[in-house]
């Protein structure tokens, strides 16, 4: 069973700025399945903006800006909640998942517009339904990837600090990317982006 800590513990340890960012505002320390929970923040915002008239880049380059700011959070502070909880990987860090999942939805998104026509399907703005749809199945693809770990997620983890928490949440975005193209070609047969 894993160590748990307490967010006031963790707080104190690390301060509240790292604390929020790491944890997602505290997401990483809801029960059970924390992970599951720090998943969430990128597909809302997907899905919050799904009846916006934003064109496919703008979608895109959120959820790519939201992936990098994680990213950063969690290789700058992983390490530092790694010593006060005293394990590698604790599950109080979700950031990592935070990443993950914001790099799945940007990279379906651009899967998404190459197969409707091309890069430049990303001027046009993205259905509703197609953004929730994807919102809804990245989350379970990368919930799935993220268990599963295909090759070499696993071994990436291995990686000492912040870098070995998050390098195999990137790792299986476009596992999850893909899984999710496929799911959206074989069951919804999604419409073209735009249309």
């Amino acid at each position: 069973m894993k160590p748990r800590v307490s967010p006031k513990t963790l707080r104190h340890a690390i301060g509240f700025g790292p604390w929020f960012s790491v944890t997602a505002g505290g997401l990483g320390h809801m029960w059970p399945a924390s992970g599951t929970w720090g998943s969430l923040p990128p597909a809302l915002l997907m899905v919050g903006l799904a009846w916006t008239p934003a064109p496919g880049w703008v979608h895109m380059l959120l959820q790519g800006a939201l992936a990098a700011l994680a990213s950063i959070a969690c290789v700058r502070v992983g390490d530092r909640v790694e010593q006060v909880v005293g394990r590698k990987d604790p599950g109080v860090v979700v950031i990592d998942e935070v990443a993950g999942m914001a790099l799945t939805l940007a990279l379906a998104l651009l899967g998404v517009a190459i197969s409707s026509g091309g890069v430049q399907r990303l001027a046009e703005p993205v259905p509703a339904d197609l953004l929730l749809a994807v919102a809804a199945g990245g989350f379970f693809w990368f919930r799935v990837m993220d268990v599963i770990k295909p090759p070499p997620a696993r071994r990436l983890q291995a990686v000492p600090g912040g870098l070995g928490v998050l390098i195999d949440d990137l790792v299986v975005a476009p596992y999850a990317a893909l899984a999710l193209l496929l799911s959206l070609e074989i069951f919804v047969r999604t419409q073209p982006l735009g249309s």
